[in-house]
């Protein structure tokens, strides 16, 4: 067998202490990013259900307009004033969508800084 040298380091009372506290301090911040992770973990479980129930009702709606489509007579619309209407309908949705991005970062900025101001107070 190999001779082992150890090597000693004296420590300070307040050093060994501040030590202690350090990594306390640092297994307790583990203990809450595991807490964290597993409730990320359930959320998106969640969210993942409900946009598998939305993908259902999504499908079941286009299923039911098409049914409605064939029952109603079609209309003859010239092309040029569909083509316009289509450029609307679309410029719209691409608003909207801003607009919900938007709203959605506003909204994930202020759930940061109300986590931050309940971390440092």
């Amino acid at each position: 067998m190999k001779e082992e040298n150890f090597v000693y380091v004296k420590l300070e009372y307040e050093e060994a202490l501040q030590s202690k506290r350090d990594i306390l301090e640092s297994q307790a911040n583990l203990l809450r990013i595991t807490q964290m992770i597993r409730r990320y973990k359930l959320l998106r479980m969640e969210e993942l259900k409900i946009k598998e129930k939305l993908q259902k009702k999504i499908k079941e709606l286009v299923a039911n307009i098409k049914k409605i489509k064939t029952g109603l007579p079609a209309l003859k619309v010239p092309q040029i004033k569909k083509k316009d209407e289509e450029r609307e309908f679309i410029k719209k949705i691409k608003e909207k969508r801003v607009d919900e991005y938007d709203d959605s970062l506003e909204f994930q900025l202020q759930e940061i800084q109300e986590k931050l101001k309940s971390i440092g107070g």
